[in-house]
Formats: C-alpha cells, structure tokens, sequence
C-alpha cells in the first residue's frame, strides 16, 4: 500500500491537517481497529468496490459504503473489513472544522459514517468525478484545495473560547486546562461544554482523553514506548493500570497488542488474520 499526505497552504491549513491518497494494489483481507483521533475524516473512494466498516463493537449490522463517506468524531474505535485494490483519497480536517468545512451540524456527524451524498446530494459526486480525472497524487490534492479554499468564505469560525481551548499545547490533553479555559470565559461549566460539543462533537472531558491516548500512540508508533509505565506517567495517567483501561476502550485491545500500520498510521490497528465482509 502506498501512502502520500500533503498539508494545505494558508489559510486552508486551519482547517485541514491533511490531504491523503492511498493506493492499494491487492486485495487486502485483514481488518483494522481504526482508533479515535477526535477529529472526523472525509474519504473518497476512487473506485467501485464496496467498503465495509462495522461502528462499534456493539453494533449488530455493518456499514457498506461506495464512492464517498465522513467519519465524524468517534468517541471510540470501530472496525474496518478488508479492503478492495484501488485508489481513495481524503481530507482529514482539524479539530472542530469538519462541520464549517462539510456545511453540517456536528450533531449529524459525531461517532456516525455518513455517505457524502446524503450530506452534498450530487455536489459530492460531482466532486468524486473530478477526482476521478485527476492523474496521479498532486492533481487530486489540488482538486481538494480548489473545492475547500472555495468553502473558507462560508466558513462559521470557531468561537474564540473553544478556539484557544483547541490550540496546540504540550499539555493538550489536559482536562484541568480546559477548565481553566471555561473559567476565564465567564461561562459556566455546562454552557462552555455545550459550545465545545457543538463545534467538537464531543464533551471537553472526553476530548482530551482521547487527545491524550493518541499522544500514547504517537509514542508506541515510533518505538519510543517499550516501558509502559513511563508512557503512562508521561502523559498523565495516574499509573500502567489506568492507560491499560483507557486503551481497552478506545482501542479494544491491550497497548501491548497495538500493532499500527505503520508510524504515519498510528490511528490504524492491524487485526490478525483475515476477516470477513461484516468486519469481524
């Protein structure tokens, strides 16, 4: 599988962390956990092939999709099933931007898999047909730039309160920072939490938790995170037993069972062996 991630130029870049395109050129039989980042991902698939993914552990049926979808926001992992041979492309947007950018309430995309058509109508599939004529990685990221830059004018900005609470820190996972955030705002508790969920998708609490396990991850991807109790102290959790518990549920599995793609693909856990269509 080959993997190309490009940043957006200014002032895209704000609400964009990535233009991606993969290209696979076989079948692919095992299934992935794909873990919460807390942000949400458009993914268009430049082929015809179905794609499968199973939202939650929990869930009883799959999602089948084709041709264009949005995770938003999860507030856990869910699974993918294999994987046909093909090229797809994505955005993945920036904390807090998905809905500015897709022209939807966050409430339509959090911890959901919503086919692009059911949000653009035939402007996503106009859009897939562009991609479609677009030879090779650089030509379809500038396809993406043309049609976002030319949504930044209708753009609802952030408010500036969950705007600093979403900036980069080296303690952003902090839940004790956010609060402090609230306090100098001058609004109380829940009037602040109902703002960050409807511009986040999710509760303030819950979004530095998992800002704080993909930190865990970024450490484990790139080989710094053999002694686990000192991940764990490092990113603030009160011991090994506690970021055990947190990855269980963000990850459904144990950190010594995390085994990521690769290290640009921390958010994408390998299951073992082959699965089948209803990502099991």
């Amino acid at each position: 599988m080959q993997l190309i991630r490009q940043r957006p130029p200014a002032p895209l870049d704000t609400h964009i962390e990535w233009f991606w395109w993969s290209r696979r050129d076989q079948t692919e039989n095992a299934g992935e956990h794909m873990l919460p980042s807390g942000a949400a991902q458009l993914v268009l698939a430049l082929h015809e092939a179905p794609i499968v993914c199973r939202p939650n552990a929990a869930s009883l049926a799959p999602v089948v999709w084709s041709r264009g979808i949005v995770h938003g926001p999860q507030w856990g992992y869910y699974r993918t099933g294999p994987k046909a041979p093909g090229i797809v492309a994505g955005v993945s947007f920036r904390p807090g931007m998905a809905g500015a950018m897709l022209g939807a309430a966050m409430a339509e995309l959090t911890d959901r898999h919503v086919p692009i058509g059911e949000l653009w109508g035939g402007r996503g599939e106009e859009l897939r047909e562009r991609l479609l004529t677009a030879m090779g990685p650089a030509a379809v990221f500038g396809v993406l730039e043309r049609e976002f830059a030319a949504r930044l004018d209708d753009a609802r900005p952030l408010h500036p309160a969950i705007a600093r609470a979403l900036e980069p820190h080296p303690s952003a996972w902090s839940h004790a920072r956010v609060s402090h955030i609230q306090r100098e705002t001058g609004y109380s508790p829940r009037h602040f939490a109902a703002l960050f969920r409807a511009a986040v998708g999710l509760t303030p609490k819950h979004y530095y938790r998992v800002r704080r396990f993909t930190a865990v991850l970024k450490r484990l991807a790139t080989g710094e995170g053999r002694d686990l109790a000192r991940v764990a102290a490092a990113a603030g959790y009160s011991d090994q037993s506690h970021l055990t518990r947190e990855f269980r549920e963000f990850a459904g599995i144990t950190p010594t069972q995390y085994r990521p793609r690769d290290a640009a693909s921390m958010l994408h856990h390998r299951m073992r062996g082959p699965c089948d269509a209803a990502g099991r």
